[in-house]
C-alpha cells in the first residue's frame, strides 16, 4: 500500500513542484527546495549542542501549529536536552518559529513525504524522537523513523469530523500508518475516540489535553492598539471590534455590519486581520470599497503610537488625507504574529474560519484576555467552542445575526464582563497539557 501512496505522491508532487518553487521569494527558493529534499548542511545538522543529549525533532505545520508548540519546544530546551530541530510546512511558520524561537533551535521545511527525501533528512539529524502536531499524520516520514527505530508521537492531536470521515474510508491503510506511532497525545475524548476509529492502537492513545491553552498569553497591548482605543486598552476608551483570522468571504460579512454599527457608535474602531498574508492587498481593497477610512499596520513602528506619516496614508476610496488626529475606521493588521496581543484592546472579538466552511481559528487568544468571542457555525477545529457558548463565554452567530449581536455586546458593558469572565475562566481551567506533554516526551525518550 506504501507503494502506491509513495506513487501517487510523487505524481502529485511533480506537479505542484514548479507552482511552489516559484511563488517564494527568489532569495529563498534554493534552501526551501535543498531542504524539501532532505539535503540539509552537515555542518549544522544539529541544533547546536552537544551530540551526547538526544535530538528532539518537532513537526509544525504551519502558523497555528507553530504557536501551540512554542511552549513545549522550550521546555523540552530547558528541561530535556538542548538538540531540538523544527520543521513546518509553509514560510509564514517558518517566519514565526524564527520569531518566537530564535537560533535556539534549528528550523528547517520538512522534505517530501518520499522515502529517499525522508531517510535523507533522518540520516543527516539522527532524531531520537519525532514529535508531530495536531494533525500532521505524514505515512513516509512515519515508516522512516520506524524503519530507523526513531519513535513517533503525536501530541495535541485532533482529528477534524471531516477529516474522520476521509480517514474512514481508508482504514485498512491507516490502520498500517498509525501503527508506527508509539504515542497518541490528544486533546480530548471527542478526537481520541477518532483516532481509535481509523486505526489506532487503544492501549497508545492518552487524553492530554489542548497545548493551546497552555500558550504563553501576551501581557501588553501594543501602544498603537492602546491609542486608537483610548484609555484602559479599550475598556473605557473609543470601542474596538478586533476580527482575527478571517478568509475570503468573511471580511464583506464583518464590514456589513461594522458600517451599520458605526451610525450607531461614531467612535467604534474594526481591526482586520485576514488569516493569509496574500490577501492583505485584496482585504484593503474590499474596505475602501465599502467607504471606509483604511490604515496599515505596516504603514508605522514596531510598537509605536499612530505617527504622521501613517496618517497621511488614510484613503477612502484612494483619496489622500491631510495629516490628522482623525481615528481611522479600520487597521488592517497586515503583519505576523501580532494578533494575539491586539486582541486586549477589543470589547468584542470575532473569530475568523468560522462564517465560511474552514473550521474555524482560535478563539483562546481572546479568551486568555476576558474578551467576548463571537464566532460562526463553523468551528469543526475546535469542539470546545460548545463548552464556551454554554458556559455564555461565546455566541455563535450568523452573517445575518452578526449586527444585532454586536450592537447588543456593544450596549451592555455588563454583559460584556461577564462574558469576558466566563472565557478567561475557561481558559485558564483547560490549561496544564503542557506539563503532561513534557513528561510523556521525557517517558518516551527514557524507554530509547
Amino acid at each position: 500500500m506504501m507503494f502506491l501512496y509513495n506513487a501517487l505522491y510523487a505524481g502529485a508532487l511533480s506537479l505542484m513542484l514548479p507552482f511552489e518553487y516559484f511563488k517564494r521569494p527568489e532569495s529563498l527558493r534554493k534552501r526551501w527546495l535543498s531542504e524539501r529534499c532532505g539535503d540539509l548542511s552537515p555542518d549544522d545538522s544539529d541544533a547546536g549542542a552537544s551530540r551526547e543529549a538526544p535530538v528532539v525533532w518537532l513537526h509544525a505545520v504551519s502558523v497555528g501549529e507553530v504557536i501551540s508548540a512554542v511552549p513545549l519546544v522550550k521546555r523540552i530546551l530547558q528541561e530535556i536536552t538542548p538538540n531540538v530541530v523544527v520543521s513546518t510546512v509553509t514560510d509564514t511558520g517558518q517566519a514565526v518559529a524564527r520569531q518566537r524561537l530564535g537560533n535556539s533551535v534549528r528550523l528547517i521545511y520538512i522534505p517530501f513525504d518520499l522515502p529517499h527525501t525522508v531517510r535523507r533528512a533522518v540520516e543527516r539529524l539522527r532524531p531520537d524522537i519525532f514529535i508531530s502536531m495536531e494533525t500532521e499524520l505524514w505515512p513516509g516520514v512515519f515508516h522512516i523513523m520506524h524503519e530507523h527505530n526513531t519513535p513517533v508521537v503525536i501530541l495535541n492531536g485532533r482529528i477534524s469530523s471531516k477529516s474522520h470521515k476521509g480517514y474512514s474510508k481508508i482504514r485498512f491503510f491507516m490502520k498500517d500508518v498509525l501503527s508506527t506511532v508509539t504515542l497518541f497525545g490528544m486533546q480530548n475524548e471527542v478526537y481520541a475516540q477518532r483516532i481509535i476509529d481509523i486505526g489506532a492502537d487503544v492501549s497508545r492513545v492518552k487524553v492530554m489535553g489542548n497545548l493551546k491553552y497552555d500558550i504563553e498569553p501576551p501581557t501588553v497591548v501594543p501602544a498603537w492598539a492602546q491609542q486608537l482605543s483610548g484609555p484602559g486598552a479599550g475598556r473605557t476608551g473609543n470601542k474596538m471590534i478586533v476580527a482575527g483570522s478571517t478568509h475570503e468571504g468573511e471580511e464583506e460579512i464583518v464590514l456589513a455590519a461594522y458600517t451599520r454599527l458605526k451610525e450607531r457608535f461614531p467612535a467604534l474602531t474594526l481591526i482586520l486581520a485576514p488569516r493569509h498574508p496574500q490577501r492583505f492587498d485584496e482585504a484593503e481593497r474590499l474596505v475602501k470599497r465599502a467607504g471606509l477610512r483604511c490604515l496599515r499596520r505596516s504603514l508605522f513602528r514596531s510598537d509605536s503610537p499612530l505617527t504622521a506619516r501613517a496618517a497621511r496614508t488614510l484613503t477612502v476610496a484612494g483619496d489622500e488625507l491631510p495629516p490628522t488626529d482623525v481615528i481611522p475606521d479600520v487597521i488592517l493588521l497586515d503583519c505576523v504574529g501580532e494578533l494575539a496581543a491586539v486582541y486586549g484592546a477589543g470589547q468584542v472579538a470575532i473569530v475568523g474560519g468560522s462564517f465560511v466552511a474552514k473550521g474555524g481559528h482560535n478563539l483562546l487568544e481572546p479568551a486568555s484576555w476576558g474578551v467576548p468571542i463571537i464566532c460562526g457555525a463553523h468551528m469543526d477545529n475546535f469542539p470546545t467552542t460548545g463548552e464556551f457558548i454554554q458556559q455564555g463565554a461565546a455566541i455563535s452567530v450568523t452573517a445575518d445575526s452578526l449586527y444585532d449581536t454586536l450592537r447588543g455586546l456593544l450596549d451592555d458593558e455588563a454583559l460584556c464582563q461577564r462574558m469576558g469572565y466566563a472565557a478567561k475562566g475557561l481558559y485558564a481551567k483547560n490549561s496544564g497539557a503542557l506539563a503532561r506533554c513534557v513528561e510523556e516526551v521525557a517517558r518516551v525518550l527514557a524507554k530509547g
